[in-house]
């Protein structure tokens, strides 16, 4: 009798648990499943009517061997920047031409509803020539080392803003499951896998986050304005993405810096950095999106880390998982109901002995 008690609030302490956590498990279902037919049809919707993507030449591209498709400029993903960089450091392939601001229904809600508040972070959070390793724009304190896609994703890449006297060169390589990680930033470049964002990030709006760029306009020195994109292709579940930047990579320059920090020589631990839409002035929680920043130079230089600032659409569920973070709510709750089960077991254990 005294044992099939105390196993009573054991019971119903995990009854408890189980009663809260499923409609929480469920919804994040719901949410997955959400966001996997939302990239199904972002994926549909690349393609030709022959079921073949094409470039922007109308030229058919392949599958990668980390199973993500090389994103041309199809049309009805945006209409292609007059203005193309021809820089192509290490050889290195683009993911996607450059596509201008406010082209898809994507973009132009990016620009209304994000990019304003993107700027003023930027302007506030980054200064320019300032040591921003503090600053609270990193106060989430993001490992970029643990960006695994848990759900296959459509990603586009958002120019934001600049500040640096060099035409760096950013860029991405995608490592399959299974695959290993490059063991040195001669592997990164050479990588089949590895492909340039944005082959030159310049800007007439060179880090002017007030956003008073309205009167600006690309050229063949500076071709971005905040809110152009690249589509850069559909990226299975599972696959790892690493990122990189080249230094002055437009003009000839050589030396590489990538998220993964062990690989860079300098031991600045920086050259990378993450936020997300979470430490806005007003905070927008559930986002797509992660902004990733970048410093250029060796040892970190001013470490102002703003050199370039850019946006990946890279789906909620991954943005969640990139931060692990559960609600606090969740956690209070969850709480509360194991505190239950304990104080309940417990109390059928004193009334047992007192039975006995």
């Amino acid at each position: 009798m005294k044992t099939n008690i105390s196993k009573y609030g054991v019971v119903l302490g995990i009854g408890l648990l189980i009663t809260v956590a499923a409609p929480l498990r469920a919804d994040d279902n719901q949410s997955t499943t959400s966001g996997d037919n939302n990239n199904q049809q972002s994926s549909q919707n690349s393609q030709t009517s022959d079921g073949q993507s094409k470039d922007g030449n109308g030229d058919q591209y392949s599958q990668n061997s980390d199973g993500s498709g090389d994103n041309g400029g199809d049309k009805s993903m945006g209409k292609v920047s007059p203005v193309q960089s021809s820089a192509d450091p290490y050889g290195l392939k683009i993911a996607g031409p450059v596509m201008e601001a406010g082209s898809t229904a994507e973009s132009a809600n990016f620009d209304k509803n994000v990019l304003p508040s993107a700027l003023q972070l930027s302007a506030k959070s980054l200064p320019d020539g300032h040591n921003n390793l503090n600053s609270p724009a990193f106060a989430q304190k993001i490992d970029l080392n643990k960006l695994v896609l848990v759900t296959k994703q459509a990603i586009t890449a958002t120019f934001i803003s600049m500040g640096a006297g060099y035409q760096n060169s950013v860029g991405i390589q995608s490592i399959a499951p299974g695959q290993s990680d490059p063991k040195n930033l001669s592997q990164v470049v050479k990588s089949p896998n590895s492909k340039l964002i944005f082959p030159s990030v310049s800007s007439p709006a060179d880090f002017n986050p007030a956003g008073n760029y309205s009167g600006a306009t690309r050229s063949a020195s500076q071709l971005l304005l905040p809110g152009d994109f690249v589509n850069m292709g559909t990226f299975n579940k599972g696959t790892k993405l690493d990122f990189f930047l080249i230094a002055n990579g437009a003009n000839g320059g050589s030396t590489v810096f990538s998220s993964v920090e062990s690989l860079n020589g300098d031991a600045f631990k920086t050259h990378v950095a993450a936020f997300t839409p979470q430490v806005f002035a007003i905070p927008q929680l559930n986002s797509p999106y992660v902004f990733l920043t970048f410093k250029d130079m060796w040892g970190g230089g001013d470490k102002d880390i703003s050199d370039a600032v850019i946006a990946l659409n890279i789906g909620a569920s991954n943005v969640k998982a990139l931060l692990a973070t559960p609600e606090p709510a969740m956690w209070l709750t969850l709480g509360s109901f194991l505190v239950l089960g304990i104080w309940a077991k417990r109390r059928m254990d004193g009334k047992a002995l007192v039975a006995a």
